[in-house]
């Protein structure tokens, strides 16, 4: 059952307040000695489904579970409760091993065979090979709300990983946005494939989800070294996209911020735009998560988290970072799913945001389950701009 918390986080200088509402453990490993994680916890609030919208819909990552697929656990009472309905596998790909990064959208029009209301989940599927592994950026659906699924196909197809980051050549960590402009849906990943960039953020773009463009960067860095990866990606009441990723290769990882005034026009690709932080210049590191709510004021509020706190000390180990000017300043307050750190596993990480068409703010992230434990929780938390 969730608690219901009524908390002030914070109140900016229109006298909006960001009230927490509610808290719910999503999953919980039965077994505390397990090496079980439930990194990048993505959510959404189907809203293009009839008599079914307002049902919310999770999933998260499997590695080291004993099944590697992705679960997907489903609330009809507004993050009361929460059941697993399904778990989505890869039987396109020969010998395919999925259960990394996945990514969940609901399409909001028809897209050549697919219906508006459709669900999509893009991940990351793993093909074992001699020497290693490959990876695929994959594609699936599901027309029954998340109980059956079934892969479309193949986005595009990496090399093999290599634990020498700079030699290896994955493909990583899916994001899905569609452009009611275009009628297209984006497929944004993070690209090892490129000699002359360690890696580099890219695009593909589809009208019918089936047949995809050439691959387009958003972000490729002059330094070879430096890694931007881990796209989050929302688009803001000024029409402007915000896209927030970590900058692997510089101390601490920290999170940048650039601005587009459409999908496919991401100006000088060297250019990865500027440092999120607050006035005393405390900011965040690794795996971020952003999203936008009209609520907050005439700007209304760009929300931004990630893994670590760079540059000062949080309460919370990473804060929420708040914008009310389209990400020109940032204020930082305590995270209403803290994580402690534990080295023993990755807490925290790659958490995820909807906004509703009320716009209220769902929340998910992967705290740690216990003091030393070796595994992690899957929580919710409800919030609202008032």
């Amino acid at each position: 059952m969730s608690e219901t918390i009524n908390k002030v986080l914070y109140t900016n200088e229109n006298s909006k307040s960001l009230v927490l509402e509610k808290l719910t453990t999503i999953y919980e490993p039965k077994d505390p000695s397990t090496k079980e994680q439930c990194t990048y916890g993505k959510i959404i609030r189907l809203e293009h489904n009839g008599k079914n919208n307002g049902t919310l819909i999770v999933t998260r990552e499997t590695v080291w579970a004993p099944d590697a697929r992705y679960p997907i656990y489903r609330s009809t009472d507004d993050g009361e409760t929460w059941e697993q309905i399904s778990l989505v596998g890869d039987s396109y790909n020969e010998r395919a091993i999925p259960g990394y990064q996945p990514y969940l959208y609901e399409i909001p029009a028809d897209m050549g065979n697919f219906k508006k209301g459709t669900l999509l989940l893009a991940a990351c599927t793993r093909i074992p090979e001699k020497g290693g592994q490959k990876t695929i950026m994959t594609l699936s659906f599901s027309t029954d709300i998340g109980e059956t699924w079934e892969v479309i196909g193949n986005v595009d197809v990496g090399g093999k990983y290599n634990s020498n980051l700079h030699e290896s050549e994955g493909l990583w960590e899916p994001l899905l946005i569609y452009d009611d402009e275009t009628g297209r849906m984006y497929y944004f990943y993070s690209d090892e494939l490129d000699p002359m960039h360690s890696q580099r953020l890219v695009y593909k773009y589809s009208t019918d989800l089936v047949n995809w463009s050439e691959k387009f960067e958003c972000v490729a860095c002059e330094d070879r070294y430096l890694r931007p990866g881990m796209i989050a990606l929302t688009k803001m009441g000024n029409g402007k996209y915000a896209l927030v990723f970590e900058m692997y290769g510089l101390e601490a990882c920290p999170v940048y911020i650039k601005f587009a005034d459409k999908l496919d026009d991401w100006g000088d690709i060297s250019d990865y735009g500027k440092f999120i932080a607050n006035s005393e210049g405390k900011g965040m590191g690794s795996a971020p998560a952003a999203a936008w709510t009209p609520d907050g004021g005439d700007c209304g509020t760009l929300l931004v988290t990630a893994h670590h706190t760079v540059n000062g000390r949080s309460n919370t180990k990473c804060d929420l970072f708040l914008s009310f000017d389209y990400g020109e300043s940032f204020v930082s307050v305590d995270n209403p799913i803290p994580n402690r750190h534990n080295p023993k596993v990755r807490s925290g990480y790659s958490p995820g945001f909807f906004i509703s068409e009320d716009h209220s703010i769902y929340y998910v992230n992967n705290p740690e389950r216990e003091s030393g434990s070796t595994n992690e929780k899957l929580m919710f938390a409800k919030m609202r701009i008032y």
